[in-house]
């Protein structure tokens, strides 16, 4: 979920909430006010008529009008002090209940004590209160609105400098000489983003070439001694009277100078590989490359009287780097040749874009998805690096292509699915 859309999530529904219990808080507000006001105005009445009284001695005329009604009533209970209430009466003619703000209060007139009674309509009260409330909800569609226009244009116009330096970082390739582009902006913390972004991929740069040059050159200094000392041994080897003690000696220096130097190129290109090394791509035909390194490699499955069954098509494009699906190619294939035993098989099977290399061989003593680790490989196999499969793996994780190695039905199964339509 995006941050302005966690955003909106949690400020809107609080605005809503606050809006609308403000509004209710309002309209009670309102309506008391406007209810208290009719109490003044009942006063005022009432100050009238004793007013009326004081002037006239006589008690002024009942009136009966749609919003306001006085009336009296000789009191027969002890005088009673200003009391106020709410009534409510029902209008025979609009068919409807209607509210009065009522006041009685004593008055006397010619020795006789009266109840006056004042009331008047909450209608026109209830009206405005009303009309108040269309208003303020009204107002807080308005706001809400305004909100969502300002959230999806304003703030999005805002956190632009912040989604274009993500943007960059995505694009950002340790393979392109050119500097990520960032957006200038006055808010100090994208401002702060831009330049831990610059400062991160200037140090990424930096350390990427420095790695580069270190494996480069290390490769090539550790491969000179080992060149040395191979043709140093193979000419002592031709060496006159040696003893088979001193022959055999020699054999297994030459053979861990062969294997240092093996395991020193694949280190090299496991390297190369992550910090993506092999960046141009082009359309590699792997059905071809399949059938050119099984051909390369006949002689080398004779010698274990392994049997190669084969079930490819003519072709299968992907896109990727010509040399990598070559190493990837071979590695396959020199697995599955190291690993058989004599009188083996190998099936080679290609089918919805899947690439499947099985051979027989012996029951694995680690969980096969071990054999992807670096070093990780089976106690039977002495002679093998246990990089092939380390190499296969990253290629795949390079290109995005799902490889996978089961045990089953007494054979190991290798398999690359490249991705459909590439």
């Amino acid at each position: 979920m995006k941050l302005l859309a966690k955003y909106n999530r949690v400020t809107i529904p609080i605005t809503i909430a606050t809006l609308l219990i403000s509004s209710i808080a309002f309209y009670f507000i309102i309506h008391h006010v406007l209810v208290h006001q009719l109490d003044k105005d009942l006063l005022i009445e009432k100050q009238e008529i004793l007013h009326h009284i004081d002037e006239t001695g006589a008690l002024p005329e009942v009136s009966d009008y749609k919003d306001q009604q006085i009336n009296f009533t000789i009191s027969r209970d002890r005088p009673m002090k200003n009391k106020f209430s709410t009534q409510t009466v029902y209008d025979s003619s609009e068919g409807e209940e209607k509210t009065f703000s009522r006041l009685d209060f004593p008055v006397s007139a010619n020795g006789i004590t009266y109840i006056a009674t004042v009331k008047k309509s909450q209608q026109e009260t209830e009206d405005i209160v009303r009309l108040i409330l269309m208003i303020t909800f009204a107002v807080i569609a308005f706001l809400l609105l305004i909100l969502s226009i300002a959230s999806r244009f304003l703030l999005g116009k805002l956190w632009q400098p912040f989604n274009n330096t993500i943007e960059q970082l995505k694009q950002f390739n340790l393979q392109g000489k050119n500097e990520i582009e960032l957006l200038k902006t006055n808010v100090d913390e994208f401002t702060d983003l831009n330049n831990a972004a610059f400062l991160m991929t200037q140090k990424v740069n930096t350390d990427y070439e420095l790695l580069k040059s270190f494996t480069e050159n290390a490769s090539h200094e550790i491969q000179t001694p080992l060149a040395i000392i191979k043709t140093k041994l193979e000419l002592l080897s031709q060496s006159e009277n040696l003893a088979e003690a001193q022959v055999n000696a020699i054999q297994s220096l030459n053979d861990a100078t062969t294997r240092l130097s093996k395991l020193n190129q694949s280190l090299l290109l496991l390297t190369k590989i992550e910090n993506r090394q092999f960046a141009t791509t082009e359309k590699v035909n792997i059905a071809s490359v399949l059938l050119g390194y099984l051909d390369n490699f006949e002689e080398l499955a004779e010698t274990k009287n392994i049997n190669i069954q084969k079930n490819i098509p003519t072709e299968l494009l992907v896109e990727m780097n010509e040399s990598l699906a070559e190493i990837l190619i071979s590695n396959m294939i020199i697995n599955a040749i190291k690993h058989n035993h004599k009188g083996g098989t190998i099936d080679v099977d290609i089918e919805d874009h899947t690439l499947f290399i099985s051979n027989t061989g012996h029951t694995p003593t680690n969980g096969t998805a071990d054999y992807f680790e670096r070093f990780k490989k089976d106690t039977a196999s002495n002679d093998s690096l246990g990089l092939g499969l380390s190499i296969v793996k990253k290629i795949c994780e390079t290109y995005g292509f799902l490889v996978s190695y089961k045990y089953e039905r007494e054979r190991h199964v290798v398999s690359v699915q490249f991705t459909a339509g590439s």
